[in-house]
């Protein structure tokens, strides 16, 4: 009997084994369990979120590139608008009505070593009043472009080409006027060494300038017109012209500050006289 009893009691677990003997959880299974499936869903979503989020990163480039392409252009096509009105300078000399009877042509020197149709004085004279005394007395002497600190002066020849003589008719016109610049504004030409001064009217109905004005402005869009002596075959005509700012007119106040004006010269060939 004993030894049955020691022998059930030997295989009877002891109260302490039962406990060693029950299975173990796993920290890992525990850990790895739930979390993987939720890990795998945010991996999910969150790969969904970046491909969206690329997709509009995608449009947002090209639409960048695109609206940044029309803004060059529009840039470059203004360039080109600038460079075309700038090229013609603030101050051209143009041959106009050329034909087979009479051709004239245009040179910055007496020596015509090249022939031109067209010639401009393109630089920017930044003006501050002055008075037509500060004008140089030597102004009509001096070739092609030679702006001084507050005026622009331009001298330029004109020579008949033709064998028989021909009269050369002009007309200096003026546009792009702002800020009321052409009130108080000032053209010398010189035709030959000889100038007149030119201005326009009184804008207090006076009648013509009285400072530095030979003759009122033709019209509200042209200095002046007239023609030269028949000139001989291969004869040259010299032209200068000055413009300034009159400070003594009693139009030069602070309203044309920040004004502009160009003008224009067309040189035709005509019939002697």
């Amino acid at each position: 009997m004993k030894d049955d009893k020691d022998n059930i009691s030997n295989n009877q677990p002891s109260e302490a084994g039962a406990k060693d003997a029950q299975p173990k959880e796993s920290l890992f299974d525990v850990a790895a369990s739930t979390p993987a499936r939720t890990s795998g869903k945010q991996t999910s979503a969150f790969l969904r979120r970046s491909a969206l989020e690329v997709t509009h990163y995608r449009v947002l480039r090209k639409v960048i590139l695109i609206s940044t392409a029309i803004l060059i252009a529009v840039l470059l096509l203004l360039y080109a608008f600038t460079l075309v009105y700038d090229r013609t300078g603030k101050f051209t000399v143009e041959v106009k009505g050329l034909d087979t009877s009479y051709n004239i042509t245009l040179c910055e020197n007496p020596d015509f070593k090249t022939y031109s149709s067209l010639l401009y004085n393109n630089e920017i004279v930044k003006m501050t009043n002055i008075c037509g005394d500060d004008i140089p007395k030597n102004v009509d002497s001096i070739n092609g472009e030679h702006n001084g600190e507050n005026y622009l002066a331009y001298t330029f020849y004109c020579k008949n080409l033709r064998s028989g003589e021909c009269s050369l008719s002009y007309e200096i016109t003026f546009n792009n006027v702002t800020n009321g610049m052409d009130e108080s504004i000032r053209v010398r030409l010189y035709v030959d060494g000889t100038p007149t001064d030119y201005a326009k009217t009184r804008s207090d109905g006076k009648g013509k300038e009285d400072h530095y004005c030979d003759k009122s402005f033709a019209n509200s869009a042209t200095v002046c017109y007239g023609s030269t002596a028949n000139v001989a075959a291969e004869g040259i005509v010299r032209f200068t012209i000055v413009i300034w700012v009159e400070g003594d007119d009693v139009d030069c106040n602070d309203s044309i500050i920040n004004g502009s004006v160009k003008f224009a010269m067309n040189v035709t060939a005509q019939e002697p006289k």
